[in-house]
């Protein structure tokens, strides 16, 4: 999913808050849940009439199932990400963990090449993922992309000026005459030990 840089914030009205949820991932964790706890409930069940030798008791019926419920829990948790956005902020959940992050500390959202899920640059160059605007979601992906980044651009710190073109050709004039710079001692000296140095057969 491509990345873009930020526009200016638009004149008109304020965008609206959003709040934003994986849509695939919830609906397969959901289904793989299902199966598993009823698979669990079902083998449980089953467990009294078995004659094999071994006599369960309802202690055990009753901690197989148990385990079916954490199971199922575990899996759920892969739907347990959500983005909230307003004027004040992004309040990210992940699988683990929720921060708040005002529009102050973010630089750009962004969705790098081949991530599965977007990301939150801040200004201390750290990355936080936002793992509920999924790549797998595409359509809905885009949609809750592009409405924090209209947020973001309204309600986000103005943007810093940019240089001018004169401005721009003067610094890379700069940085071309530091190439140009006298070669120090040790420099020169290596210069002069590869030219004494006998050419390879």
């Amino acid at each position: 999913m491509p990345d873009s840089d930020r526009s200016p914030g638009p004149a008109g009205a304020p965008p609206p808050p959003v709040s934003i949820r994986p849509h695939r991932i919830t609906v397969y964790a959901a289904l793989a849940s299902g199966v598993v706890l009823a698979t669990m409930v079902v083998v449980g069940l089953l467990l009294r009439g078995a004659s094999r030798g071994v006599h369960f008791r309802v202690a055990d019926q009753i901690g197989l199932i148990g385990i079916g419920v954490l199971l199922s829990a575990a899996i759920m948790t892969a739907a347990r990400p959500r983005a909230r956005a307003d004027e004040h902020g992004l309040r990210v959940r992940n699988v683990i963990g929720e921060r708040f992050f005002g529009w102050d500390q973010v630089v750009r959202i962004a969705f790098p090449p081949g991530s599965p899920w977007a990301q939150l640059i801040l200004a201390d160059d750290e990355a936080h993922p936002v793992m509920a605007i999924q790549v797998m979601d595409r359509q809905r992906a885009v949609e809750g992309l592009r409405a924090v980044r209209d947020l973001f651009d309204y309600y986000g710190p103005p943007l810093p000026p940019q240089p001018s073109a004169e401005a721009l050709a003067a610094r890379e004039q700069s940085e071309r005459d530091a190439y140009r710079r006298p070669l120090g001692r040790l420099e020169i000296i290596d210069q002069e030990k590869a030219a004494k140095r006998p050419p390879r057969p």
